[in-house]
């Protein structure tokens, strides 16, 4: 599209706003990945998933395109105000899975779901334990027992998350 939108037929503006609605789609799902995890729960520890990490693996390992470092920042830092970690934590760790993700998928390309399933499974292992030493680093000090708990319940959420991110970009892609 080169000519300014004033310009632009009726056709090319729909298709316009519906290139500009599949490009948000995984910042918004992600967005609410992360807001879901706020959700009260009566434990004195992480028994949620953390959602954002996996909204940001599932869309950076099926639509690359879609989910860019950037992006993966600017999602971390929303993931630190909304749950109250310091600030920084998950916005220097979300980008560093992506551009993981990116250098893997250049070096190994496609391959099966148990494969990815396992593949995630290490990479929220070392998310977890980074997430520990960076916490640890601003002073905010805590056990491990904790975050390995939050990285089993995670590793058994990924085959959900990507059950939905999958109906929702099908979702999308039919009514567009």
């Amino acid at each position: 599209m080169n000519a300014p939108y004033r310009l632009l037929s009726p056709t090319d503006r729909v298709r316009f706003w519906t290139a500009l609605a599949q490009r948000a789609v995984p910042a918004v799902v992600t967005l609410l990945l992360t807001v879901l995890m706020t959700a009260p729960l009566f434990a004195s520890f992480p028994l949620l998933p953390h959602l954002a990490l996996l909204g940001v693996f599932v869309w950076a390992t099926f639509q690359p395109a879609l989910m860019p470092p950037w992006l993966a920042f600017l999602l971390g830092l929303a993931a630190d105000l909304l749950l109250g970690e310091p600030l920084g934590v998950n916005g220097t760790l979300l980008p560093l899975v992506v551009i993981f993700l990116r250098m893997f998928e250049a070096s190994y390309g496609r391959h099966r779901y148990g494969f990815d399933w396992a593949l995630a499974a290490a990479v929220i292992f070392v998310f977890e334990a980074a997430t520990w030493q960076l916490l640890a680093f601003t002073g905010t000090d805590g056990p491990f027992l904790p975050l390995l708990i939050q990285a089993a319940t995670t590793i058994l959420a990924y085959p959900a998350i990507v059950l939905l991110c999958a109906r929702i970009q099908r979702g999308l892609n039919q009514a567009l």
